[in-house]
């Protein structure tokens, strides 16, 4: 079974590395949870931008729990070195879900740039369009206060 915890110097690099991912995937949630809760308002009205923001805090959540998960693992399997020899097997598995799960993070953060960039872009799009309509309202407003009527199909000079 395990024994004790064993800190020297072959295991001090893991033990502080798994430490470092384990306090960023902290630092890194309680980040997301911030700025979750602190969403505008008017982003929490429009239902788009609302389950834009749900997903995008599920895929950033799940990303920083896996983070913290690998750094458990890290040090966990620097710790089994004894059993990895005795079963090599056990060692390709622990070496196959730090990769697995490794490989999932980066899935998700290609995912949420994505995303990001898809939503960002239809954002634009739209409000381009809508202040396409706004300069064509004030385009009028100023051309009838001119006393300059413009009928729809008629432009501008």
């Amino acid at each position: 079974m395990l024994g004790p915890l064993r800190i020297d110097a072959t295991t001090l690099p893991a033990l502080i590395f798994g430490g470092l991912l384990i306090a960023l995937a902290v630092m890194m949630g309680v980040f997301v949870w911030r700025a979750r809760i602190s969403l505008d308002p008017a982003v929490e009205s429009d239902e788009k931008s609302r389950l834009h923001a749900d997903r995008q805090f599920r895929r950033r959540l799940q990303v920083s729990l896996m983070l913290g998960a690998v750094g458990l693992l890290i040090p966990l399997g620097d710790q089994l070195d004894r059993i990895f020899v005795q079963r090599p097997l056990l060692f390709f598995v622990w070496v196959g879900c730090v990769f697995v799960l490794v490989l999932w993070m980066v899935l998700m953060a290609l995912g949420d740039w994505l995303s990001t960039v898809a939503y960002s872009a239809v954002a634009r799009a739209h409000l381009r369009h809508e202040r396409s309509e706004l300069e064509e309202q004030i385009r009028r407003y100023h051309a009838a206060k001119n006393g300059h009527p413009l009928d729809d199909g008629e432009d501008a000079v």
